[in-house]
């Protein structure tokens, strides 16, 4: 009777490992798709902006007041939003 309980808990705990073991490999797996999947996209998107910040640059040489104001109204509405988020987190009791 106390083989059985013995023999039942070392065929439980090899069940275990082989559930551990496939849990990893799934894991592995889902974890090597999804870098297949994001790989080529942040590479996409870093030449994109690479691209991007290049105009930018380009823009702002042409003409940079015009890029001067860009960046300070930038900076005021971020300050704006800011002080608005600020004060709707202020509660009055």
């Amino acid at each position: 009777m106390n083989r059985d309980y013995l023999s039942d808990i070392d065929r439980l705990g090899r069940q275990l490992s082989d559930l551990r073991a496939i849990f990893a490999r799934q894991a592995g797996d889902s974890a090597d798709d999804a870098a297949a999947y994001i790989a080529p996209r942040a590479r996409q998107f870093a030449r994109q902006f690479r691209h991007e910040g290049y105009g930018l640059a380009a823009a702002a040489r042409h003409n940079p007041s015009a890029a001067t104001g860009a960046v300070l109204g930038a900076l005021a509405i971020g300050a704006a939003v800011g002080l608005l988020l600020a004060g709707s987190s202020r509660r009055d009791y």
